[in-house]
């Protein structure tokens, strides 16, 4: 028993000196077990609403109202697209997208933070650099950018952190290495998770040990 105390004092403290990671490629932010908690597609977001709610997850963006360029859909629904062509290869379906001076696409927890989140990204401007930020209560947590290439091909990312955050904001700007100007982001396929608070994991820890022991003693 002794020698499990400082494993579960790492437990404790251990989401004290997280970080934000991030990831690309589906799969690449989700932890080994089943935390899945809350998804959504925008299938059922025919009016292209923002704010719009699934899945225990609240999505809305600043920037044009209602936009997703014009169509709001990954088929060949819009202006600018060919008949046949799809808006992005990792899309499927409706997807939600805003685009403006600065604009971004917000994704919130309508319940617990979330532990990690990962979703398909796609961008209005030909190749796709993404800045993305995590906030927790109003509080900046961790913020950095990828570049994902082709638009129109897609790429998953994955952010993942052990303290959690309750919103992510999606940029998409020209360039790697803009911070700021027109934005043009798109997303689908949102996944998100949050895993046991470490007291409950603690707690849990403690109860298996309780039962081996008191297995062993019936022994």
């Amino acid at each position: 028993m002794k020698h499990l105390i400082p494993l579960l004092a790492a437990l404790l403290a251990a989401p004290t000196l997280a970080a934000v990671v991030q990831t690309t490629g589906a799969g690449s932010a989700t932890p080994g077990q089943s935390y899945i908690t809350r998804s959504a597609d925008f299938e059922a977001n025919t009016a292209l609403d923002s704010p719009w709610s699934e899945g225990g997850l609240l999505f809305s963006h600043t920037g044009l109202a209602n936009d997703n360029g014009g169509c709001g859909y990954a088929g060949g629904n819009c202006a600018d697209l060919s008949l046949g062509e799809t808006y992005s290869q990792s899309f499927s379906g409706n997807y939600f997208a805003t685009a403006g001076s600065n604009a971004y696409l917000s994704i919130r927890s309508t319940g617990a933070r979330m532990n990690g989140v990962e979703f398909a990204v796609d961008s209005g401007y030909a190749n796709i650099h993404v800045m993305w930020q995590t906030w927790l209560d109003g509080v900046l947590t961790g913020n950095g950018r990828v570049s994902l290439g082709a638009a129109g091909i897609g790429d998953v990312l994955g952010l993942s952190d052990a303290v959690g955050f309750s919103e992510v904001r999606v940029y998409a700007f020209d360039s790697a290495t803009d911070t700021s100007g027109y934005s043009a982001p798109a997303i689908d396929s949102v996944r998100a998770y949050t895993v046991p608070e470490p007291g409950s994991l603690a707690l849990a820890s403690l109860a298996g040990v309780g039962l081996l022991g008191a297995r062993r003693r019936r022994r």
